[in-house]
């Protein structure tokens, strides 16, 4: 039966999702304050567009603020103000800044104070929840949004994170595979709906495939940092290719230079370091990563305890505990 809910939902969004959706609740606010509106449309493209570089989200916000100082009921506003916290608090992996989801909570609820209806206001409640690890209501804002009604790509991707966090991957991948294979005018979704097909791959073990996926992210985006420096993630513990990684890296810090790059690319190098300690005839090449790695990264211990987990790159871990001993001897 849920696979048959599922196959209409599909069906019924197929159009809408290759082309951009406009919320009624937006549409309201258009005819109602057109110039207020523009201004949003601008906030929201630059939170569409970030991808890392935090003037984009100063801006956003300070446009955000313009408009509720004009209209203070303004409820699109608030909505992305939800988003600009989310991403503002947004540290790594599933970590975020004390406080960031708590704001991004009370501006997505104030949005659906105002507009109890507001469908893609629970869509993105549903995604805020999820991350929030508060999975009942991540799941009822995100059947809300259904029933209220919305074709935003948001709420097959938000679905997909929450069933992902649920266990359900192979439900997760289709949701991904949804947005990836019928298309979205939103760059941000469509990249995202890429991502995700491509982190299925890694839960299945299917390496080759992830390896694939990360080529296509890169080539939908090859601006953004972070493709170029999660791909050197995967190539270095995932791949076991250290050349790659360090190729990779460099190019993720050459478009922004950004702590978790800086950190993938650093261990990439001590592992490189390592790996050619083990070659009598590259120990002045060793000392040449070793020299990168350290400028870009100075603790050492951070990286051993990164790098021991992974037997491919354990061999970094040993030989920076053995470098250690000879310093302080």
């Amino acid at each position: 039966m849920r696979n048959l809910i599922f196959i209409i939902l599909l069906v019924a969004s197929n159009t809408a999702l290759s082309s951009s959706w406009i919320s009624p609740i937006d549409n309201k606010y258009q005819k109602q304050a057109p110039a207020l509106f523009e201004k949003f449309k601008t906030a929201r493209e630059l939170l569409n567009s970030y991808r890392g570089r935090q003037a984009k989200l100063y801006e956003a916000g300070k446009l955000l603020k313009e408009i509720l100082y004009v209209a203070p009921e303004f409820a699109p506003a608030f909505r992305e103000f939800g988003r600009l916290f989310i991403m503002g608090g947004h540290v790594n992996y599933d970590n975020f800044m004390k406080g960031s989801l708590a704001s991004a909570e009370s501006a997505i609820l104030e949005s659906i104070r105002i507009e109890p209806e507001y469908a893609d206001s629970f869509v993105l409640l549903g995604h805020l929840y999820t991350k929030m690890n508060r999975i009942s209501k991540a799941r009822a804002a995100l059947i809300k949004a259904e029933k209220i009604g919305t074709n935003i790509p948001w709420l097959h991707l938000n679905w997909a994170d929450l069933l992902k966090k649920e266990g359900k991957y192979e439900d997760a991948m289709k949701r991904y595979q949804l947005i990836v294979n019928k298309g979205s005018s939103n760059r941000k979704a469509y990249s995202n709906a890429l991502s995700g097909v491509t982190t299925m791959y890694m839960y299945f073990g299917q390496y080759s495939k992830a390896n694939e996926g990360y080529k296509k992210e890169i080539e939908y985006e090859p601006e953004s940092a972070w493709n170029w420096g999660n791909y050197a993630d995967f190539l270095l513990y995932t791949y076991k290719d250290a050349d790659g990684a360090i190729d990779k890296g460099r190019k993720a810090l050459s478009i922004m230079n950004y702590g978790m790059g800086r950190f993938t690319l650093a261990c990439a190098l001590y592992t490189k370091w390592a790996q050619s300690l083990q070659e009598p005839n590259k120990k002045i090449e060793a000392e040449k990563y070793l020299k990168e790695a350290w400028l870009l990264y100075p603790f050492p211990n951070e990286v051993i305890a990164k790098t021991i987990i992974n037997e491919y790159t354990r061999i970094a871990a040993t030989e920076l505990i053995k470098w250690l001993k000879a310093q302080s001897s």
